[in-house]
């Protein structure tokens, strides 16, 4: 024993010696040696090799797909999906005859394949077939399928195939279209705008069971998302083997936006139930969202424009602009302007440009002008108010105005003093007489004609004075002296050039 173990450990340093050394003379045995253990330039000789996968997963031949239970005499049966595929770089044949897929075995009668559409597959090339399990008796069964082909390594490929046939039942499945729902899966709903409707969507109930589906309740369905609504209307207390009936969820969104989800169950023979989920996304609801602005400054909330100052009673100022813009995403509505309080004859405001709507996105205008009927300080409120503006919701703001009355304005009346003594004398003086009708008589009248004094206060009398006109426009003035024994004056002075009182 030692020395064949010695000679083991002397062959292979040899070996290792060998192939680490480079070439040198006596080439052919180093080329023996090196070919022996897997040298050389060669590339992978051309082969096919064959791969198969049961529901996506790939098997080994001897595997046991075990196909679940399954009542006796269903019409449909348990199926499953075979892929045969040539994952090799040539093609591969499947030359099994009468059949590609050769099902024997005990119970070979209780289960049935369909065959490949082909006995040859391209390098990278697939075929499908089925497996069905469709028992006619109770209990546990068995069968073989086995797949003949050109690759060398896996001439004949072999799945055992069990099952369980269990005694006649109902068996539930639920589908929407041609799409079939799994047991705990889920279907989408769509999105659908907060507070809206989406389409009713049809489920349909099928029996795939052997036996009568006794459907529990009133009611056999429930949803626990008032969200998702059920209509139930027509929907059966029994569903025979191999029959349907139908419901329909609409998807109503309220509240937050976003994901909503429901748990839906049909409940049957007491003790069943088949459950999936339904889900959906609650979009926002498109709102209009107002904004109110003037020269550029926000009043959205309300405050107080830039007064319009000192205007002339019965003159009209000039407008101030006030923007209304919609900066949502639907049609604001009911858009109104009053004037709710304070001087409101003295303010007035014109009609917004797009009338009671404006559409998102959109932007319009009114004015304001001060008219003031008196003198004064005048002030009002203006109102902007909506339906919807408020993102959806009532809005209304309140924009504070105000301007004054002007009572006059002043006008410097100078002229040449008399040498008169009287005039500069106590009791003596000047009057200034003014009016707005040119060639008037200097006699004061209060209204029409207004004449002021100068007197005498000591020493020399003024020969000036400030006049207040009580509005705007021409004005013409007259100047005459007088004294304490001659209080209604000489002769008064030439009128005075028109002197014009701007009405802004």
């Amino acid at each position: 024993m030692n020395q064949k173990l010695n000679l083991l450990i002397l062959l292979t340093f040899t070996t290792l010696f060998t192939i680490g050394c480079p070439g040198g003379g006596g080439g052919g045995a180093g080329l023996g040696l090196i070919a022996l253990l897997g040298g050389g330039g060669g590339g992978d000789v051309p082969a096919p090799k064959l791969e198969v996968e049961y529901e996506g997963v790939s098997r080994e031949s001897g595997a046991t797909l075990n196909l679940g239970s399954e009542p006796v005499n269903t019409a449909d049966g348990k199926t499953g999906t075979v892929t045969i595929k040539n994952t090799g770089n040539v093609a591969i044949t499947l030359p099994g005859s009468p059949n590609i897929v050769a099902l024997s075995g005990t119970d070979a009668s209780q289960f049935t394949v369909t065959q490949p559409a082909t006995s040859t597959l391209a390098a990278g090339a697939s075929a499908v077939f089925t497996l069905n399990f469709k028992p006619t008796t109770t209990g546990a069964k068995t069968a073989i399928i086995k797949i003949q082909s050109s690759d060398a390594a896996v001439a004949s490929f072999q799945f055992n195939l069990t099952g369980t046939a269990e005694t006649a039942r109902p068996r539930l499945a639920v589908s929407v279209a041609a799409t079939q729902i799994s047991e705990n899966g889920n279907y989408g709903m769509g999105s659908v705008e907060i507070d809206s409707s989406g389409t009713a969507v049809t489920f349909t109930v099928k029996n795939t069971g052997s036996a009568v589906a006794n459907l529990d309740g009133p009611p056999a369905v429930s949803s626990t998302n008032a969200n998702f609504a059920l209509n139930l209307g027509g929907f059966p207390t029994t569903i025979a083997a191999n029959a349907s009936a139908t419901f329909t969820i609409q998807f109503s969104p309220t509240g937050a936006s976003g994901s909503k989800t429901s748990n839906i169950s049909v409940s049957y023979d007491g003790s069943y139930a088949f459950l999936f989920t339904v889900s959906g996304t609650g979009t926002p609801k498109p709102v209009p969202t107002i904004a109110i602005s003037h020269n550029s400054s926000s009043f959205t909330t309300g405050g107080s424009i830039p007064t319009f100052g000192v205007v002339w009673p019965t003159i009209t100022s000039s407008a101030k602009t006030v923007t209304i813009s919609n900066t949502g995403t639907a049609t604001m509505t009911g858009i109104t302007l009053s004037k709710p309080s304070g001087d409101t004859g003295d303010f007035t405001i014109s009609a917004f440009s797009t009338g009671a709507t404006l559409a998102a996105g959109a932007s319009g205008t009114f004015t304001i002008q001060f008219a003031p009927s008196t003198t004064g300080a005048r002030a009002a409120v203006v109102r902007v108010a909506t339906t919807n503006g408020s993102n959806g919701s009532a809005s209304s703001a309140d924009l504070n105005v105000s301007g004054t009355g002007k009572t006059g304005a002043d006008i410097l009346v100078s002229w040449t003093g008399t040498n008169e003594k009287a005039a500069n004398a106590t009791d003596g003086g000047y009057k200034v007489c003014y009016s707005q009708t040119s060639g008037f008589t200097a006699v004061h009248n209060g209204t029409t004609i207004i004449c002021a004094d100068v007197p005498n206060t000591g020493g020399t009398t003024p020969v000036s004075k400030v006049i207040s006109v009580p509005t705007y426009g021409n004005w013409y003035f007259k100047v005459y002296s007088y004294g304490k024994y001659n209080t209604t004056g000489g002769s008064p002075s030439a009128q005075t050039s028109a002197v014009n009182v701007p009405s802004t």
